[in-house]
């Protein structure tokens, strides 16, 4: 029995590191890299929108919040939506060297499993890419344009290689 519950244990994992990856099914909306087939990923906890998250990366470390998420009027959207379009705030502040941020990092996550690539650009201020030193930073929105009939459920964060660094949920 005890070989049962490790392989259902091991299924389990694999299933979670598939879906975190972005590999979980055809309702992606966007690519995301495939991991090796040696990867170790591990699934992160989601933390309540407003949570400020401490992330090291290899220029420095910051401190990023993401936070209320809600619809755009019409008249704010700078690139019309398709669908609905939502915007969440995005603050990062440089806790030590250089931190390098990219609004294409913050990809929505729908009820559905599926992803949501942002509309950089689509309200203003908006958050497009850049670096911070130590004591700077950087507040904008970050816009959706969310199909219709589908909800957001969370904003993840991303390295440049598609590691899963946080993720922000209701």
């Amino acid at each position: 029995m005890r070989g049962t519950r490790s392989s259902t244990v091991l299924l389990g994992m694999i299933a979670v590191a598939l879906v975190v990856a972005g590999c979980g099914g055809s309702g992606s909306n966007t690519r995301q890299p495939a991991a090796p087939a040696t990867s170790t990923a591990s699934a992160k906890q989601a933390v309540p929108f407003g949570t400020a998250v401490d992330i090291a990366s290899d220029g420095g470390t910051a401190t990023y919040t993401v936070d209320n998420l809600a619809p755009v009027p019409r008249n704010a959207q700078i690139v019309p939506a398709k669908g609905t379009m939502f915007a969440v705030d995005v603050t990062i502040v440089a806790k030590s060297g250089t931190v390098a941020y990219n609004g294409f990092w913050f990809v929505a996550r729908t009820a559905d499993g599926g992803n949501v690539a942002p509309a950089v650009g689509a309200v203003q201020p908006g958050i497009t890419s850049g670096q911070l030193q130590d004591g700077q930073q950087v507040a904008a929105h970050l816009a959706y344009d969310v199909p219709q009939g589908k909800t957001i459920t969370g904003i993840m964060f991303r390295d440049p290689k598609g590691k899963l660094l946080s993720v922000w949920a209701a």
